[in-house]
């Protein structure tokens, strides 16, 4: 009972100190006074992927700064009375409507949008396609300046000479040195046309091309690994698959929710009113508007002579 009570003592002597600490003031302004509490509040409502901005002790600084800065703004304001005025009280009701109707729809829609694991199964085997990784390839190149270089490389490759050892001696590739001229796993469209249709060609690993001119100068490859064609996992495309339900079932939610709303009032329209209705259209005029212009062609200039080269630049 007596080592209860001893730590409880101790549980509110710190629930106190942190009172203490929360309740002291951050900053004061005049005699606006804003505590570490209110600040810490304030840093809490940042969106999660904004987080980082105030993670350091100058990101801090500079969000203090900005609410600084902020109830200097409403303070000047509230001095002009800019609540009270026409146009403010007309974007206040819009702004109002709008957050009344995101509620109700986030009330009535969202709640009811709920995904299982089956609708994420049932959409990844109906869209697999969509999910497919094409075939890549992994391949190591010797690049040269000159093709008569390329063809001095070649002739040590066919004597058996090491490919990565003469990758990282000759190649004025500025990687080669430590990766040994690999470019990695690439699916088709990565690579420049001319070395991409080289290296697809290359069926077993441990190929190597002939001489291949790009606008780099001249590749030796060697293909190094190929990856088949394959789909990406559904555990990869669980969060895209579940936002694209969502997205289907809340539109199709929102549909269905108007209709019934349509269906239960009373609306009627005026057609033949609406179609009076020209608000906005100018008015046509018996007389025809005066010209300063007369209705003659205006002078053109010479055209210039048709199918004469042009220099090129």
């Amino acid at each position: 009972m007596k080592k209860l009570c001893i730590c409880l003592s101790l549980l509110l002597l710190v629930c106190a100190c942190a009172k203490k600490e929360d309740s002291k003031v951050l900053v004061t302004i005049d005699n606006d006074k804003m505590t570490l509490q209110e600040f810490n509040k304030e840093l809490d409502r940042i969106p999660v992927n904004m987080k980082m901005l105030v993670a350091t002790q100058s990101g801090k600084k500079s969000y203090l700064d900005k609410l600084i800065v902020k109830k200097l703004l409403l303070r000047e304001a509230g001095k002009e009375k800019m609540d009270t005025e026409k146009e403010f009280q007309e974007r206040l009701a819009d702004i109002k409507d709008q957050l009344l109707i995101e509620s109700l729809l986030k009330k009535k829609i969202a709640a009811d949008a709920k995904i299982s694991d089956d609708d994420l199964k049932n959409y990844y085997e109906t869209n697999k396609e969509n999910f497919k990784r094409q075939r890549e390839i992994n391949t190591r190149h010797i690049l040269l300046k000159t093709e008569e270089e390329a063809k001095q490389v070649q002739g040590k490759l066919i004597k058996g000479e090491d490919f990565t050892g003469l990758a990282k001696k000759y190649s004025i590739d500025p990687n080669a040195g430590a990766t040994g001229g690999e470019i990695g796993f690439l699916p088709k469209g990565s690579l420049v046309p001319e070395y991409e249709t080289a290296a697809f060609k290359l069926t077993k690993v441990g190929q190597i091309s002939g001489i291949v001119k790009t606008q780099f100068g001249y590749h030796i490859i060697r293909l190094e690994g190929t990856k088949p064609l394959s789909y990406v996992p559904l555990d990869e495309v669980k969060d895209f698959i579940k936002q694209k339900i969502l997205q289907e079932k809340q539109s199709e939610l929102l549909e269905k929710y108007i209709d019934s709303l349509k269906k239960s009032a009373k609306i009627t329209i005026d057609e033949a009113l609406l179609k009076e209705d020209k608000a906005g259209a100018p008015e046509k005029s018996d007389k025809p508007e005066k010209s300063d212009k007369q209705d003659k062609p205006e002078k053109q200039d010479k055209p210039e002579a048709q199918g004469a080269p042009q220099p090129k630049k």
